[in-house]
């Protein structure tokens, strides 16, 4: 508990204790949210911070209100104490300082009460994505007998890094069981009372009247794997529709939208002098941060699992004789182990330097390394007029020169960006297509291992037996594996390496469900074709949301190319036919005096190149579920405004 908690429950606890009934329903949704904080101790935080945001928006309300209110006054005809009309300021600004109190302090306050519930579902769609992974997980490892049901969810437990949320549900039934001493009855019924998923909720309380009555649960698990397997087929069918109102939604109010409004504001422009700052407002803030909450949403919906962890476990420690006592290492030998530790680190970084395409080949990341350094040095030497900018007073009115520096800026700017970008954007389609490649081959992979196996011979030759076939881009990785064991590797440590190299949540799946399966059932076979079917759906369903996406995606162009065209037409042909000064202009045509082409001119350009960066980001989230896979959207459609300005204009 930090110190505004702690002062929070010394001031509010007592009273929410005295109302905890009250709140019955909110301590069911901090459970199902998993949020590890007492309620009388999360009401009293939320009762603070709604009492602070209150107090200063009604210093800000007052203090505004006396500026405001200043030069308002009590009509004649009205008759008012003397009281009132010599404090009339301060009693408005006081009642509006009140006012703002009343609505910051229940906005907050409802804002704290709706976080539990809003994490909750966002739980819920994580758990049921999940959820068809870890239940064909429990049913591979209890076909062969060797391990009971705790067990399994122990061992499911230990992989929420790869099974997500659905496997942290199951780690609470462990904790129930191990640490409060519950049976795996009352476990299950707990942990069925607590979850945020409806469909965990089925299984769980399925579960628990097979274990009552003694039922095969071996059977019960194959069913409800198969039932999930086609409940996380029609949701994402459901999912695909939702994206694609979202994508409408998206065309209409941030493409068209802006379009439209800057359509309206170029044409007051001509008979108004105030509009410019409205377009400012327009271009360097509503699309940028609209696009950036419209993101956020998209994540929020489609549920994006944790990154898997930079190291995997070769092996684990025993420690059986950790009471025998060991003798100290000598002086020598401890500089030694010292000097091969430096050695070993350092040997990895020479191998990072004198190979960086084969480490932004896996981390594309990386990338920015070399191009970050080469744009700030592009920008250092071709940016000499950057510092004699002076916007002045007012963005609405700047000087010709000013506009004209900035349009010599802003083409630097382009470039430098495209420095920045086209690097990562090349190593990460080259990673994005390679992994693709890999998920694609996944599937056949499990089920030739599956069919060697089948007559009798051993995991570990049956791979060996597979890397002499042809298996496409799995080859090199699969015969890597094979050196690794004939050099004397365990299969399991062999197989974990196997998944790093590749790094995919795919693999990472199947080759946990492998390694367990091969310590604790002799049903290998069953298992590998449980891991390929399962693979064989993810694959699926990743193809059907590609197809049905590649819709809305050529949907966002054709609208970005509409908002380019119309933007050519109103620079070229509207604004470009207007008079340029009070002197040109045609008698009855009023033109305002502060009318700048130039500036229009420099506004829609740059209104052109942030939509199609905003737009490419949004067209590969939608398409792949990843903003990055974005960038090469992003880069395509600045380009064509870069080159319609430049060539065009």
């Amino acid at each position: 508990m930090n110190v505004v908690a702690s002062t929070a429950y010394r001031i509010f606890g007592r009273g929410v204790r005295e109302r905890s009934e009250k709140h019955r329903k909110l301590r069911t949704k901090m459970r199902k949210a998993r949020i590890p904080v007492p309620i009388d101790q999360y009401l009293s935080s939320a009762y603070l911070y709604s009492l602070t945001a209150g107090l200063a928006a009604a210093i800000a309300g007052i203090y505004t209100g006396l500026h405001i209110f200043d030069y308002v006054s009590i009509p004649s005809d009205i008759t008012a104490p003397p009281f009132v009309e010599v404090y009339l300021t301060e009693l408005l600004s006081s009642a509006a300082g009140l006012l703002l109190f009343t609505l910051v302090f229940y906005i907050t306050y409802f804002v704290f009460t709706a976080i539990p519930a809003t994490k909750a579902n966002v739980r819920k769609s994580f758990i049921d994505q999940s959820l068809p992974h870890a239940t064909a997980y429990l049913y591979a490892l209890s076909r062969g007998g060797g391990m009971n049901l705790f067990e399994i969810f122990k061992s499911l437990s230990s992989y929420a890094h790869v099974y997500g949320a659905a496997a942290e549900e199951f780690g609470y039934i462990v904790k129930d069981m191990e640490y409060f001493g519950h049976d795996l009855i009352t476990a299950l019924r707990t942990a069925s009372e607590r979850t945020a998923s409806v469909q965990l909720k089925d299984f769980l309380d399925g579960l628990v009247s097979i274990v009552s009555s003694g039922g095969d649960v071996t059977a019960y698990l194959k069913s409800k794997t198969n039932q999930h397997r086609s409940a996380a087929t029609r949701e994402q069918r459901n999912f695909l529709e939702t994206l694609g109102i979202l994508a409408e939604v998206y065309i209409s109010v941030f493409v068209v939208g802006p379009l439209f409004m800057m359509t309206i504001l170029a044409v007051l422009g001509l008979v108004s002098s105030g509009t410019t700052i409205i377009l400012y407002v327009l271009v360097y803030a509503i699309i940028p941060f609209g696009t950036v909450l419209f993101l956020i949403l998209l994540s929020m919906i489609s549920g994006e699992s944790k990154a898997p962890p930079r190291t995997y476990v070769a092996e684990k420690e025993l420690n059986v004789f950790y009471d025998v006592r060991v003798k100290p290492p000598s002086e020598e030998y401890a500089k030694l182990i010292k000097r091969i530790r430096f050695y070993k680190k350092l040997s990895g970084l020479l191998d990072a330097l004198t190979h960086p395409l084969r480490l932004m080949r896996y981390k594309p990341a990386y990338a920015f390394l070399i191009s970050i350094p080469l744009a700030i040095a592009y920008l250092a030497t071709h940016t000499h007029g950057l510092g004699q900018l002076n916007i002045g007073t007012s963005i609405g009115l700047m000087r010709a020169e000013t506009i004209e520096t900035v349009t010599s800026v802003d083409d630097v700017i382009f470039v430098a960006a495209l420095l920045i970008l086209i690097p990562f954007i090349i190593f990460y389609e080259l990673r994005s297509i390679r992994i693709r490649k890999i998920e694609d081959q996944i599937p056949e992979f499990l089920k030739r291992l599956a069919s060697i196996n089948a007559a009798g011979i051993l995991l570990v030759d049956a791979i060996a037996m597979v890397a002499k076939s042809k298996i496409g881009i799995l080859h090199s990785d699969v015969k890597r594996m094979v050196e690794d064991v004939s050099w004397g590797t365990n299969l399991v440590v062999a197989l974990k390496k196997f998944e790093y190299r590749i790094r995919t949540g795919m693999t990472s799946r199947v080759i946990t469900l492998i390694v367990k399966a091969s310590e604790s059932t002799s049903d290998v076979r069953s298992v590998l074709n449980i891991a390929a079917t399962d693979a064989d759906v993810q694959k699926q369903m990743k193809t059907e949301r590609s197809a049905e996406m590649f819709v809305y995606v050529f949907i966002i162009y054709i609208a970005f190319f509409v908002f380019l065209f119309t933007v050519y037409i109103l620079v070229v042909y509207f604004l470009g036919a207007m008079p340029q000064s009070m002197d040109e202009a045609v008698e009855g045509l009023p033109i305002a005096s502060g009318f700048d082409m130039a500036e229009y001119t420099m506004l829609f350009f740059h209104a052109a190149l942030i939509q199609g960066f905003c737009s490419g980001l949004v067209a590969g989230k939608m398409g792949s579920g990843h903003v990055a896979a974005g960038l090469k959207h992003s880069v395509i459609l600045m380009l064509v405004s870069y080159g319609v300005f430049t060539i065009l204009i």
